[in-house]
């Protein structure tokens, strides 16, 4: 009996770091201007912002995807915005996908990776990965 039982707190401690690794859920990106959900959509995930430390213009309106170079989405409100498209499980990463930046209204290919509470998000102008830079995220509880 306690054979069984301290092999099922020890499967039971394995299944809890596992989905600790899961990549979904809520991530701060790493300068705290926002918040970014993870989803899953069918093998694909994506990305929508749903926290903003300013969501609002200068005006007092909600802010909005101005700096899109596509002039009929610059009208779009950035909470809610998918921020993070296309992404598949590949091992333990997340790849073939593509991040967009609001800031600068550009998109990027994407490649992500959970470590520990921290998700590692690399935007590049390669598929390859090797002209970019990664950003850290941090789980959100």
């Amino acid at each position: 009996m306690r054979k069984l039982f301290i092999g099922m707190m020890f499967l039971f401690a394995s299944l809890s770091a596992v989905v600790a690794q899961d990549v979904v859920g809520k991530w701060k990106l790493e300068n705290g201007s926002a918040i970014v959900e993870v989803y899953r959509s069918g093998d694909v995930f994506n990305g929508k912002i749903v926290w903003l430390r300013n969501p609002t213009e200068a005006d007092g309106t909600p802010a909005v995807d101005k700096n899109n170079p596509d002039s009929k989405l610059r009208s779009r409100y950035l909470i809610g915005l998918n921020m993070l498209s296309g992404l598949k499980k590949n091992g333990s990463e997340y790849s073939g996908g593509n991040i967009y930046d609001p800031a600068n209204g550009k998109t990027y290919y994407c490649t992500m990776k959970v470590e520990g509470n921290t998700l590692k998000v690399r935007g590049s102008l390669d598929k390859r990965g090797f002209l970019g830079r990664t950003m850290d995220w941090f789980r959100v509880k």
